[in-house]
């Protein structure tokens, strides 16, 4: 009996330390869980891609984060004497900081689509596809309007050109037939985004050569390659009635063709500059072309410290009835200590002159490098 009345207390027992245990649990304060990915303080989460880099995961941050000190810096960021559409994108490839202004909305990329063609151009090199000492013949139907010095250099109907060349012209001069012919030379405008979309490379488009492109913007329809030359062509644009040209600004500012939006453009530096999308020695031959260009040297260049640099690539459209179609510059900041930043900002439909876009673009330079010094 002792025996017993012995076990029924230690089961009365194990049952009261069993409930006390249960409300103990129960009143402890929970941990609070974030969603796989999210980063705290940031509109994009950032995943490490090796050597310092990030790459960019389209994610919205968690509901009610703190503001990190570059969005807190960039808010207040006055884009006013642009007076036009504004588009920029900064990511800090350091840290995974991340700041956009109208981040997912397209704008018009002009001649920034060398570089995505740069690319592609350089996956089928790295692919054994192309070859850099390659020969690609332009001839005279090929001529494009707009900046074209390579048109000086041919002779006859047609010349020769490395394929080296031509990246260094189109990515480096921005030479509007030097990047036709590569856009030719991989299969075509179509063929370049499809490739672009099997890099995971999003929201970039490439639909036109600037043969198309640019008598597009103005509202031309009768271009023959004998009109690429600079004062031919703007002797023929000075003919086209207003109303045909507003017409084509409206449309030109509208089409979601040869665009790219913010969020997607540094999202290609990032993974630029982290080698997931060429070979080590692709991706130093592109980079290399792209700091040394001598383009756009009053836009985000002008507001970097002197021994800062930048790999970038300009687009500027047409002025058309006194409104830029697009001033854009975009590229990856480098500092002497090793940070790096990408940034792509894009005007579109601006009244202001261009000298006062390309302030606005050195001001918001200037601000990135102080947000995150």
């Amino acid at each position: 009996m002792r025996s017993l009345m012995v076990s029924i207390s230690g089961f009365r027992f194990w049952i009261v330390f069993g409930v006390v245990f249960g409300l103990t649990v129960s009143l402890l304060p929970s941990k609070v869980q974030m969603p796989s990915g999210a980063a705290s303080g940031s509109s994009n989460a950032i995943e490490p891609v090796g050597a310092g880099m990030m790459a960019v995961k389209a994610q919205v941050a968690v509901a009610g984060s703190h503001p990190t000190l570059l969005q807190q810096q960039l808010d207040t960021l006055d884009v006013s004497a642009a007076q036009g559409n504004v588009g920029i994108g900064v990511l800090d490839l350091n840290t995974g900081e991340a700041w956009f202004r109208n981040g997912k909305q397209r704008f018009p990329m002009q001649s920034v689509f060398k570089l995505p063609v740069g690319i592609v151009v350089l996956k089928l090199v790295d692919a054994g596809k192309l070859s850099l000492d390659q020969l690609v013949t332009i001839s005279r139907p090929e001529f494009a309007p707009g900046y074209s010095p390579i048109l000086k250099e041919i002779r006859g109907n047609s010349s020769q050109f490395t394929v080296r060349n031509l990246l260094e012209r189109s990515v480096g001069m921005s030479d509007n037939t030097a990047a036709d012919a590569l856009v030719r030379l991989v299969g075509g405008p179509k063929r370049v985004t499809a490739i672009l979309q099997a890099m995971n490379i999003r929201d970039i488009r490439v639909d036109r050569l600037e043969q198309q492109l640019q008598p597009d913007c103005v509202g031309m329809t009768n271009f023959h390659p004998e009109l690429a030359d600079e004062q031919k062509y703007a002797a023929a644009v000075e003919q086209i009635p207003a109303a045909v040209k507003k017409a084509a600004l409206e449309r030109y500012l509208t089409d979601p063709r040869d665009t790219a939006t913010p969020e997607g453009m540094v999202d290609l530096l990032a993974k630029l500059q982290s080698r997931q999308l060429l070979s080590h020695r692709s991706t130093a031959l592109l980079l290399k072309i792209a700091t040394d260009s001598p383009t756009g040297q009053q836009r985000l260049k002008a507001g970097l410290p002197k021994n800062w640099s930048i790999a970038h690539k300009t687009g500027t459209g047409p002025d058309v009835l006194g409104i830029g179609t697009a001033t854009n510059d975009v590229g990856i900041v480098s500092s002497p200590k090793g940070r790096r930043i990408a940034i792509a900002v894009f005007v579109a439909g601006s009244k202001a002159p261009v000298e006062a876009r390309e302030r606005a673009m050195s001001n918001i330079a200037s601000a990135v490098v102080k947000a995150i010094e």
